[in-house]
């Protein structure tokens, strides 16, 4: 009992602190689209918000919508995979901390 108290202290600590590499990720996406159209560098600061809002689907439906319809660069490509990448794992991570809440209310 008590070593999943202190496992669920940790991981909300974890969890809770702020992740740098976040705005990292999505500062990256930003700037390997920079020299792109109005429109497109408005849809890019529209991922990037909805990442921010923690809307982890809409966020990773709409960099796989734009993988799908554009040719990227290099650059875009990575910034648009490491930024799914790093969603991805958030969102597991909520998954697991809602998961072990609930785990502990139910013992």
């Amino acid at each position: 009992m008590f070593g999943k108290i202190v496992i669920m202290a940790l991981v909300m600590l974890l969890t809770s602190c702020d992740k740098p590499q976040e705005t990292h990720e999505e500062d990256r996406l930003t700037y390997s689209f920079r020299d792109e159209s109005p429109a497109l560098t408005q849809h890019i600061a529209t991922i990037v918000e909805d990442a921010k809002a923690l809307k982890y689907q809409t966020a990773l439906n709409k960099l796989a919508l734009l993988s799908a319809t554009r040719t990227l660069t290099k650059e875009q490509k990575y910034a648009v995979d490491t930024l799914a990448r790093q969603l991805r794992y958030d969102m597991e991570e909520k998954i697991f901390t809602e998961r072990q809440e609930l785990e502990l209310k139910d013992e």
